[in-house]
């Protein structure tokens, strides 16, 4: 399993993903379900899509993308009507939603500020594309982090090794001193396993308790600790 905390090695950078771990993705889901109910099972059936392509690598954005559509559909046609819904309706409503339905997670701002005033590299790596327009939603400058993946547009989704070695290479720092905040255990907590970092798993407010893992509030006191305990060790 990975750290859950610093336990003695001097901390050099954190890794965030971004849906469900900055914000609360169920504010956006909510959203998307209202306003698309006529769409319900084809939302309902792309996401299950894209979640099943965890850990998988077909080595370009182009590779995905098809292969998401194969997995949609079996005719070209089909797949053709999916495209036109994901680019046309989905991806708009989805930039929509974080724009109307979404705020950070209390005190995203301020911990950001304080992991870099501490020292520490930040990394963004996200699974999905658009984080550019996701990111101005939040309001946060995308220039915060150090080094910023996507892993979609790269042919690849968490934890699939090719993109563990590109976030290692972009952190430019031992794993061993890296940590990973996520909220998903399938991608965000294994993407650390494989990595060798530690990992602060985020649990949406009124999930069941977990030791593992925590709602925002406390994750977010946790790498404030871990930031001060790293500063005066450093």
């Amino acid at each position: 399993m990975p750290l859950m905390y610093d336990t003695g090695a001097r901390i050099g950078g954190v890794v965030f993903d971004l849906d469900g771990t900055l914000y609360d993705k169920r504010a956006l889901e909510r959203y998307m379900i209202r306003r698309l109910p006529l769409s319900l099972l084809r939302l309902l059936r792309y996401t299950r899509v894209r979640s099943s392509l965890a850990g998988e690598d077909f080595g370009s954005g182009e590779g995905i993308q098809a292969e998401t559509l194969r997995r949609l559909a079996r005719s070209e046609r089909a797949q053709a009507r999916w495209r036109r819904w994901i680019f046309e309706t989905y991806d708009p409503t989805v930039v929509e939603g974080m724009r109307r339905a979404v705020r950070p997670y209390p005190g995203v701002h301020g911990l950001l500020e304080a992991l870099r005033g501490g020292g520490l590299r930040l990394g963004l790596v996200s699974d999905y594309r658009g984080i550019e327009a996701r990111l101005a939603a939040l309001e946060i400058d995308p220039g915060v982090f150090d080094f910023t993946l996507v892993t979609e547009l790269e042919g690849a989704m968490k934890p699939a090794p090719r993109m563990v070695e590109r976030t290692l290479a972009g952190m430019g720092l031992p794993a061993g001193s890296l940590v990973m905040v996520g909220d998903r255990p399938r991608q965000d907590q294994r993407f650390a396993e494989a990595a060798g970092m530690g990992f602060v798993g985020v649990l949406a407010e009124g999930a069941a308790p977990d030791p593992s893992w925590q709602p925002w509030e406390a994750s977010r006191e946790l790498l404030l600790n871990m930031t001060v305990r790293s500063y005066h060790r450093g």
